[in-house]
């Protein structure tokens, strides 16, 4: 009786939890699509000096044009915090108890 219960309020509160997941691969995805390409420029100001080809924002064009050409590097830049945030979900799914 205990798991029926159960079961009917897990498939009552799935549609909150898997919007819970997509909120948090979504903030993940525009963090890495606006922020991380950023914060890379400031940090390779600071460790390598000035950006051959212009500021901030001619980095951040020279990262849309990778992506526009499927290169490896722009879009593990783009899909990174997505990824970690991901097997961080699968983790925490596995490694959680259900009851607690």
């Amino acid at each position: 009786m205990q798991a029926i219960a159960h079961r009917s309020a897990y498939t009552h509160d799935a549609p909150m939890i898997l919007g819970r997941h997509t909120t948090w691969l979504l903030v993940a995805l525009v963090f890495g699509a606006v922020a991380l390409p950023f914060l890379v420029y400031y940090t390779g100001l600071a460790t390598l000096g000035p950006y051959s080809h212009g500021g901030p924002f001619a980095f951040y064009g020279d990262f849309l044009a990778s992506l526009a050409r499927l290169r490896w590097s722009a879009w593990t830049l783009l899909l990174g915090p997505a990824a970690g945030v991901l097997i961080w979900r699968v983790l925490v799914a596995y490694a959680w108890p259900k009851g607690a």
